[in-house]
């Protein structure tokens, strides 16, 4: 059986943004696609960012 500890978790969220990002881009493909360096960017930062976005998401909620 697979063992997941924190770093698969944190892994298979940056692949899950980077995904996201890149079906964004499919959506829209006027824009620029993002080069390799980019999604290397969003798999390393972007589970930190999803979170950073979720508390402000759930702070603006508990406001109204």
């Amino acid at each position: 059986m697979i063992e997941l500890n924190i770093i698969t978790v944190y892994a298979i969220l940056g692949v899950g943004c980077a995904l996201a990002s890149w079906a964004e881009d499919f959506q829209r493909p006027d824009e620029t696609p993002l080069n390799f360096w980019e999604y290397v960017f969003i798999v390393a930062l972007g589970p930190v960012f999803a979170v950073f976005e979720l508390v402000i998401l759930v702070r603006n909620r508990l406001r109204k």
